[in-house]
């Protein structure tokens, strides 16, 4: 085979990837961004030639003198007082004694100070008097005189009077005060005397940079007031766009990579409508003296701030792309001159005019080289906004010409900010489209898993009845079939239940938000009817015992009602708490177990209302549900709370569940010493009626926590290492847990996770399925920590039930997830292992 020589372009790439850049390029797709880029540079260099022209109108002064009796003003354009103005260097001579004093020098206007070669002046710094002397056409309209912002101090005699001015002329250093705005003042046709004072001390690039010109005054305004309507579209565009993307980046600032970008481009249309709020013409004109544009600090700090955002926005924006510690240095650079313009003089940070513009131009040329690589992956967005960014190139390099004093032309900044905010607005757009689809492929996938599980619980469902009926004689049997059961479905619905959560943190779009809504609602469903099958074949087996605490009884009544307000509402039913102030020591858990299947019966029951009540007395509580449905015929009275018993019709709207739910009312009232009755009738309505006492006998509650101690938060950036051998669950626990920022490594064994730990990661928590194959949770627990010598914090998730394992895990002191995991319980055991 034959081996080819590497040269200078193979070397250039080899360095480009070798840890100045951060990136290994291969030498076609650097090729193919070069040529690229080589396109869209043309494209600029085109805009800038179209637009960048001179307005020169083909007469001029010459050795002080201008005759234009021909002049056409109803054609709409300017006379330029363009060419050579007899000059004073170092003084400011009145009208009357220019004669006396004139010694023969010219200037051509216009033209900076920083190449004068004289005496009197110390290159861009002094004062200087100009005269020129006109003979202009008779004209019928009234015509002004027009000065753009010469940077410096100035005012103009017409005739031997004062006619206007732009801050304090003085030959003084200490009493010369530029205001650099732009003036409007009458002019007259005919013969007339022009003087021009100028004085700069603090601008490095002042003097006469701009012409004097006459303008027929009505088409002036209607110039400048149509310059002000575009700069004044351009900025309420931009500010549009700013605040659009801020409140994106305010709804959406969790997201680690779409927040940060929004927020970042919404601070730099911030930026451009700033620059651009300076240059609105009738802005100047209606209010000279303003104090803040009299400074040209924060004007040229956002020259050096915007590029710095920027560029940081384009990290952000594709960060595979941009090289870390070469974008850094740029930003750096750029921030170290915006501190150094805020705190030295002008006459220093003006000297930084032309690096200024020369760093805007090579930040757009760095974007645009490492944005063709994105190009070239089809990354989303990339086309737009190498688009934009070629039209602002060319606008920059058009603006660069003007104003670094090497031609005149039209102002195209304005242009080149709104093409670029449109641009990059809409390839933000089409990232968070992708985000979008993405979202809503999850979504589909989930709906088919969701379609799954239901038959998969329609089949159980007929083995439960199956089941039941072989096994009517014998009631462990029953119990202990329905608890294995159960156990088998715990683990499509716990994958199902994190995929869900972690889909609703990713969700931004209303209707996306009250699909996952629903499928919540259905999956929530689904665990109570699972909850209700275990809880009753505890309870029919003794493995249901209480866990005793004292509490507020009327704080619970209001959480528990709370949970089902917004279905009460959809239904129009009136949902009523009326409770005592009091506590009650009962098994918190159960109590809410048994409240909640009783409301959600009697919001299917109830017509208009729904009553729940606890008042206390002496021998205790008593707590009522009261709807004010059909009721319950006397002869049904006793049945309902057997297992398996509904009295729903078939094609009732609320179906019912599978008649479990006053079953495991029945047995936890009695595990908590209470008894419950039921008072109803044919059309009048239903009360269930729990007696419980206020302290059983022979238990001593665990003091309260104090209100408060429970915190909900996530825990960002925690490292936490899964083991389970389904892979369902394994990407569900994934996916949630990045959601809430952590770094999640995952194994099916304790062998793929003593190797995800020998590559130096070091979990802050293990959360390990009890049921691996062919070993247990616990003992890979030990495992892991004997191998490493730590006792890093871990916990088991489960959805066994039985007696055994359950209290095998309790002995290793272990703690106990079961499933279908409960995000809230999750985060509260990231933030203990936090603390």
């Amino acid at each position: 085979m034959l081996r080819r020589t590497p040269n200078l372009f193979d070397y250039t790439v080899k360095w480009w990837g070798s840890g100045l850049l951060d990136r290994k390029f291969s030498g076609s797709k650097t090729a193919g961004a070069i040529g690229i880029l080589t396109i869209f540079l043309a494209a600029a260099a085109l805009i800038s030639i179209l637009y960048l022209r001179t307005s020169d109108s083909g007469v001029q002064l010459t050795k002080g003198e201008l005759v234009s009796d021909q002049w056409d003003y109803s054609k709409g354009r300017p006379l330029e007082l363009k060419g050579e103005w007899e000059v004073i260097w170092g003084k400011l001579v009145s009208p009357g004694k220019f004669d006396a004093e004139y010694r023969g020098d010219y200037f051509s206007i216009p033209n900076r100070w920083n190449a004068v070669d004289h005496p009197a002046m110390n290159g861009a710094y002094g004062a200087a008097t100009f005269r020129a002397r006109l003979d202009l056409p008779d004209y019928e309209k009234d015509l002004s005189f027009h000065q753009i912002s010469p940077h410096s101090a100035w005012r103009i005699y017409a005739n031997g009077f004062l006619i206007g001015g732009n801050g304090t002329v003085s030959e003084l250093p200490g009493e010369h005060q530029p205001h650099y705005t732009s003036r409007v003042f009458s002019a007259y046709p005919g013969k007339s005397e022009i003087i021009l004072q100028v004085a700069n001390y603090t601008h490095a690039f002042g003097g006469p940079g701009h012409p004097l010109t006459i303008w027929d005054t009505q088409s002036l305004f209607r110039t400048l007031g149509l310059l002000s309507l575009y700069y004044v579209v351009v900025l309420g565009v931009l500010l549009a766009i700013g605040v659009f993307h801020l409140i994106f980046y305010l709804a959406d600032r969790r997201h680690r990579e779409q927040g940060p970008v929004h927020l970042w481009f919404s601070l730099l249309c911030f930026i451009m409508v700033f620059r651009i709020s300076g240059v609105i013409p009738y802005f100047h004109i209606y209010y000279p003296e303003a104090a803040y544009w009299s400074d040209l600090r924060f004007p040229y700090f956002s020259l050096f701030a915007a590029p710095a955002v920027y560029i940081l926005f384009f990290r952000l924006l594709f960060p595979d792309y941009f090289p870390k510690r070469l974008t850094s240095a740029v930003i750096a650079i750029n921030v170290l001159f915006a501190m150094i313009v805020l705190v030295t003089p002008e006459s220093f940070y003006t000297q930084l005019r032309n690096f200024s513009i020369l760093m805007n131009v090579f930040v757009i040329l760095y974007s645009l080289l490492f944005t063709s690589q994105a190009l070239l992956d089809k990354q989303p967005g990339s086309v737009i906004v190498m688009i934009s960014n070629t039209v602002f190139l060319g606008a920059a390099l058009n603006d660069a010409v003007i104003y670094t004093d090497n031609g005149n032309g039209f102002d195209l900044t304005p242009f080149g900010v709104l093409v670029l905010g449109i641009g990059y607005s809409y390839a933000l757009l089409l990232r968070l489209q992708a985000t979008f689809r993405a979202a809503r492929q999850t979504s589909t996938e989930l709906e088919k898993l969701n379609l799954g599980l239901e038959k998969q619980v329609h089949d159980r469902t007929q083995e439960f009845e199956a089941a039941a009926a072989k096994a009517e004689n014998s009631a462990l049997d029953r119990a202990q079939f329905i608890a294995a059961a159960s156990h088998d479905l715990r683990q499509p619905l716990h994958a199902l239940a994190l995929f869900n959560h972690a889909l609703k943190n990713q969700v931004r779009d209303k209707k996306m938000r009250e699909l996952v809504g629903k499928q919540e609602a259905s999956i929530g469903n689904l665990s109570n009817l699972l909850q209700d099958t275990l809880d009753a074949a505890r309870a029919e087996i003794s493995e249901k015992e209480p866990s005793w605490s004292q509490f507020q009884l009327d704080g619970m009544l209001r959480d528990v009602a709370g949970r089902f307000e917004m279905e009460a509402a959809a239904k129009e039913i009136d949902l009523i708490v009326e409770a005592d102030h009091g506590h009650i020591s009962s098994d918190a858990q159960m109590l809410q177990r048994v409240l909640s299947n009783l409301l959600d019966n009697a919001l299917k029951a109830a017509k208009s209302n729904v009553v729940l009540t606890a008042k206390i007395s002496d021998n205790g509580w008593t707590i009522s549900v009261q709807d004010d449905g059909a009721g319950i015929a006397q002869e049904d009275i006793e049945r309902i709370f057997q297992s398996y018993v509904s009295l729903r019709e078939p094609d009732a709207k609320d179906k019912g569940g599978y008649g479990l739910g006053l079953h495991v009312v029945k047995n936890f009232v009695k595990s908590l010493d209470g008894q419950v009755q039921v008072h109803s009738a044919r059309q009048q309505g239903t009360i269930f009626e729990l007696v419980l006492p206020s302290q059983p006998a022979g238990y001593h509650p665990m003091v309260p926590e104090p209100e408060g101690t429970h915190r909900h938060s996530l825990q960002a950036g925690m490292a936490i290492l899964l083991i389970d051998d389904e892979i369902a669950v394994l990407e569900a626990m994934t996916a949630l847990l990045e959601s809430w920022e952590c770094v999640v490594k995952a194994a099916r064994n304790s062998e793929q996770a003593i190797e995800i730990m020998a590559h130096e990661f070091t979990p802050d928590l293990l959360l390990v399925d009890y049921h691996l194959f062919g070993e247990n949770g616990i003992d890979v627990i030990q495992n892991i920590r004997s191998r490493f010598d730590c006792e890093v914090p871990a916990a088991i998730v489960t959805g066994a039930t039985e007696s055994a394992i359950l209290k095998k895990i309790d002995e290793s002191g272990l703690v106990l997830l079961s499933k279908p995991l409960d995000s809230k319980f999750l985060n509260e055991l990231l933030e203990s292992v936090r603390r």
